[in-house]
């Protein structure tokens, strides 16, 4: 990146502005980029590891003229997080990231009072000066590498420009064909579901009918209608559509057999399958539960008008 131009304070400092991973498998390793200032000079970009600050740390301490001063710690170079987490565990580089700013902070403000006298510490400290100058080197040599690699993947582009533009339209007519094939073959497989379920809606209501017929035919069999003169209840149907049926029925039929009659019959009544009851009009009263009592029994002699009421199921 090189010269900001950017005015520093008076003194040295380094500002820590970002990190990132550099190098491939076991040499993969975190680097820290920061603007070194100094006497109010340009800010220069550095690049550096955290052992190479950790020597720095090492070296200051053993600078005689230092020994009076009470140096900052660095961050530890491992920590719980990073023994579960792994040393690339982003919680424990955050954390680190941010105590580095803080050390270079407080090493800046006692490192530019211990030299306040005599000038700039980076000109006076030997420790700091090789630190800034080796940092400074990676940083400018950092910066050529990623020149040349923009250089070689510009070279690169430019020469296969028009094979990539060549091999894209053999793609995209590529996809264009086998979309064609599979919106073709998923209308087939559409059309042949939507005929199976016609045909199996059609089957069904076939055998729904025919079950329905044979139910109705069993049931005139066996609950023919009185004859003249003979004991009987008339009795009316009616459904919640308003639709409504009459029958006369034997006076010793069951109440089973009305239940059964208002399901078979040709009406429009509660639809097949569906459960539902029946109820007296006046008073007020449910048919279910006496289905095996005789229609007499029940006091629906001589007539008896019936509501059928559907019973919604619980989801």
């Amino acid at each position: 990146m090189g010269d900001t131009g950017a005015d520093a304070m008076p003194g040295w400092s380094c500002i820590v502005i970002e990190r990132f991973m550099f190098g491939r498998g076991p040499q993969q390793h975190t680097r820290y980029r920061a603007l070194s200032s100094s006497g109010g000079g340009p800010a220069q970009e550095i690049v550096f590891r955290f052992s190479e600050v950790d020597k720095l740390l090492h070296r200051l301490a053993q600078v005689p003229e230092l020994g009076d001063l009470t140096l900052p710690s660095l961050p530890p170079k491992t920590t719980f997080r990073s023994m579960i987490g792994g040393r690339f565990d982003e919680a424990f580089l955050d954390d680190r990231q941010r105590r580095l700013a803080e050390f270079f902070q407080d090493l800046g403000t006692k490192l530019n009072t211990k030299y306040a006298a005599v000038g700039s510490a980076v000109d006076f400290c030997e420790p700091l000066s090789e630190f800034v100058q080796r940092a400074t080197e990676l940083g400018a040599s950092e910066t050529r590498a990623v020149e040349a690699a923009i250089r070689v993947e510009e070279d690169r582009q430019l020469i296969s420009s028009q094979d990539a533009e060549y091999e894209e339209s053999l793609r995209a007519d590529e996809l264009r064909r086998i979309a064609e094939v599979e919106k073709a073959e998923q209308e087939r497989q559409a059309a042949l579901e939507e005929s199976r379920c016609r045909e199996a809606a059609a089957a069904a209501a076939a055998a729904l009918a025919e079950d329905m017929s044979l139910r109705r035919a069993r049931f005139q069999e066996e609950h023919a209608e009185p004859e003249a003169g003979e004991p009987k209840a008339t009795i009316r149907f009616r459904a919640s559509s308003g639709a409504s049926v009459q029958r006369a029925f034997k006076d010793c039929t069951m109440v089973s057999a009305l239940f059964e009659f208002a399901a078979v019959a040709d009406w429009d009544g509660p639809a097949a399958g569906c459960s539902f009851e029946l109820r007296t009009s006046f008073p007020v009263k449910s048919l279910v539960g006496m289905e095996s009592q005789t229609l007499r029994e029940a006091g629906l002699c001589p007539s008896a008008t019936l509501l059928v009421a559907e019973i919604e199921e619980s989801p």
